[in-house]
């Protein structure tokens, strides 16, 4: 799935693209699985950036990271028509996909990898699966903001900027910035909530 924009790391949405929902989601993998390469597409770029934030966490180094990523995107595409849905959701199940897949790179890439489906073993010790879990929902929640806000999000707690190099950096008025802040953070609060990352209030944003 990867082309020349992938390689260095992961996408954006196209303009007028949206971030599919859950049930969407779920829809999405049942027909990669019966090898619709559009859905698989979708998928790809829903979790590309959360599934890149778990192999950097797991892995440690950008380009395994990014191997990652592609090999839970064949693994989706050759194992899809597994996939229950009333036993998991699709995120749920592509996060044990992409757990196998970093023990494998961990291994050296063995010669018979784990099985989609099949329980970890001893071997998946150090993965921090349960944090490695809360940072895979914030991932998700923060990919399902509208594009203006999730950028403001990623500049100020990815990068740490203030509101100001923010909105130097977009070419914004301080203003906007603070409002598609605060817009997003309400969303993540509900969103992170509901999914029960936090409880009560959210962090607040970083200064001017």
């Amino acid at each position: 799935m990867a082309n020349d924009e992938d390689a260095a790391g992961p996408t954006r949405w196209h303009r007028g693209e949206q971030a599919p929902n859950k049930d969407h989601e779920s829809e999405l993998l049942q027909a990669a699985g019966r090898g619709d390469l559009d859905a698989l597409r979708l998928l790809y770029r829903a979790f590309e950036r959360p599934l890149y934030s778990l192999g950097l966490r797991w892995l440690g180094d950008p380009d395994l990271a990014q191997e990652l990523v592609q090999e839970v995107t064949v693994r989706i595409w050759r194992h899809g028509r597994n996939y229950d849905p009333g036993r998991a959701g699709a995120g749920s199940w592509i996060f044990g996909v992409a757990r196998n897949v970093a023990l494998d790179l961990r291994r050296g890439r063995r010669r018979q990898p784990v099985p989609v489906e099949q329980p970890l073993s001893d071997g998946a010790v150090g993965l921090d699966e349960d944090a490695a879990w809360e940072a895979w929902q914030v991932a998700r929640a923060v990919g399902e903001l509208p594009p203006d806000q999730r950028r403001v999000v990623e500049l100020a707690y990815g990068e740490h900027l203030t509101h100001s190099e923010i909105a130097a950096r977009l070419e914004i008025p301080l203003g906007t910035v603070k409002t598609r802040l605060y817009a997003a953070l309400r969303v993540l609060r509900v969103r992170l909530g509901e999914l029960g990352v936090i409880a009560g209030e959210g962090a607040e944003g970083t200064g001017s």
